[in-house]
């Protein structure tokens, strides 16, 4: 009985130091796999297959997914090759551009940071065909993640930044067409 204790408890720290082996191996690996990370916006062909595929509860849900993702898409393709030139309503100025080929730049008159790895729409909400939907727009930066909620009511425009999942300090910006300037970025 006591062997068979032994050999428990021994199997119990053999999985223990493999685990904590696996973690050491990720976490090591994790800057290198951040260095290849790459936001991209859904084009929701899995989100349609699944809807397809399943039944139930699971269909709903699946369901749900694809109308979320194709809000995202939505605002994705009214926001894509913008620049969003204004002032929050803590007086931060908002100077961005977000380009289709998955380039954005923030800080234009600056030349200041600039971002090569894409961009994506989360968490949109679209109402009146798009006349007036809010989105938060992320993109991904060395050590972390830019972002900034935006926010759309008939032809105004607004730009803010994101707390807990809500746009706060949203002020009004200008809108305007960004295609030849995302040619050079």
């Amino acid at each position: 009985m006591a062997s068979k204790l032994r050999g428990a408890s021994v199997s119990r720290s053999i999985l223990a130091a493999t685990a904590a082996l696996a973690l050491l191996t990720v976490g090591l690996a994790g800057p290198a796999d951040a260095a290849r990370l790459k936001y991209k916006q859904s084009t929701c062909g899995k989100f349609k297959k699944k809807v397809n595929k399943s039944t139930g509860a699971k269909k709903r849900a699946a369901k749900r997914a694809l109308k979320r993702c194709k809000a995202n898409r939505q605002v994705y393709k009214l926001i894509r090759n913008s620049h969003l030139y204004g002032y929050r309503t803590d007086d931060v100025k908002i100077d961005t551009i977000y380009c289709a080929n998955g380039k954005w730049q923030d800080d234009v008159e600056s030349d200041g940071t600039r971002g090569t790895r894409g961009w994506r729409v989360i968490d949109a909400k679209v109402r009146n065909r798009g006349r007036n939907l809010s989105a938060i727009v992320e993109a991904w930066l060395p050590g972390g993640r830019y972002v900034q909620g935006v926010i759309r009511k008939g032809d105004q425009w607004q730009v803010g930044f994101e707390s807990g999942g809500k746009i706060q300090a949203a002020g009004d910006v200008e809108k305007r067409p960004a295609r030849a300037r995302c040619a050079t970025l």
